[in-house]
């Protein structure tokens, strides 16, 4: 972060990624989608609770959306696989912890009003992260953007007591002293990924977001 201000102390991590092969993805997506694995170190009364939380937006994902995945991506579609190949990147590149999909732990079923997906770093840091999805247009301007209004409403704060649950107690109380990152996940239509990594490091968005621990961008292009 220090290239982009001198008293900045944090990384930024830029990751492009290509989906050459759309139908394996969903069948990969469907995989995590049914694993509910997630559940299994929780005490009695918060598996039942999040299991019957879950239900109706898993059965969504599956039934509704995963399921009737054509040569057109839809806007849903296209959000969950942004998300999903972010939480995928950071888990295999940057050895995260993986969480459960936002949609998953949260009372309202599918369009949940806050970040899409979490993480959390080798450091102890959660990441809160935000999946925009475009087929026309690349699509960070609109993740970063979005980061910050969640940050300026307390998104994130909001969202700590269901995220203890899934997270070390180290994240928890670094989040709650003001240390945490953010992910800006987002699809990519053109054919130069560097160039538009590069556009997403110069983005006015940014800025705001040096205070932190680490700033991920990721960029998501699904190949002809």
């Amino acid at each position: 972060m220090s290239d982009f201000d001198p008293s900045a102390k944090g990384k930024i991590f830029s990751i492009a990624i290509e989906i050459s092969n759309l139908e394996q993805r969903v069948e990969e997506m469907m995989t995590v989608a049914l694993d509910t694995s997630w559940l299994d170190d929780l005490d009695v009364i918060d598996r039942m609770g999040y299991e019957a939380r879950s239900r109706r937006t898993i059965d969504k994902i599956t039934n509704e959306i995963l399921s009737n995945v054509e040569s057109e991506i839809s806007e849903d579609f296209g959000e969950y696989m942004v998300s999903d190949a972010a939480q995928t990147a950071l888990k295999v590149h940057l050895d995260h912890i993986r969480l459960p999909l936002a949609e998953f732990i949260k009372e309202k079923i599918s369009g949940n009003p806050g970040f899409d997906f979490h993480t959390e770093s080798p450091a102890a840091f959660i990441a809160f992260g935000e999946a925009k999805y475009s087929g026309v247009k690349n699509a960070y301007g609109r993740a970063l953007s979005q980061i910050n209004n969640f940050i300026a409403e307390k998104k994130d704060v909001q969202e700590l007591p269901d995220l203890r649950k899934f997270v070390t107690e180290a994240a928890i109380q670094n989040a709650a002293a003001g240390s945490k990152s953010y992910s800006a996940a987002f699809s990519i239509t053109s054919d130069d990924l560097v160039e538009i990594m590069d556009n997403a490091l110069s983005s006015k968005h940014i800025q705001t977001l040096l205070q932190y621990e680490a700033i991920y961008l990721i960029g998501v292009k699904v190949s002809a």
